[in-house]
């Protein structure tokens, strides 16, 4: 490979190798409390899924950089839902 290929696949594979940041962490934990949420509380799929990719097409147009996403205003949708108790969550629905 040349130097050019190797530095054009390393910029693909950046965005998608090491750890998560906190505040990745976060994000992701809101998002799963958000989805619990809506199915304890019996939202529309619609509404959750709606939600959830509107906040996830916002972090991929930034190349899944979600500080970058932040600095140019945007806030998730599903902010502050992993801070809920569980007395906010309510309570499950019987499931057949």
């Amino acid at each position: 490979m040349t130097e050019k290929t190797v530095e054009m696949a390393e910029r693909l594979r950046r965005p998608l190798s090491g750890r998560m940041t906190e505040q990745q962490v976060e994000f992701l934990r809101d998002a799963q409390a958000a989805i619990d949420f809506a199915i304890r509380n019996g939202l529309s799929f619609a509404a959750i899924v709606t939600a959830v990719a509107s906040d996830l097409n916002e972090v991929t147009r930034e190349g899944y950089d979600l500080g970058k996403a932040k600095a140019r205003g945007f806030v998730p949708r599903v902010t502050g839902y992993s801070k809920l108790t569980p007395d906010d969550l309510g309570m499950p629905d019987e499931l057949d």
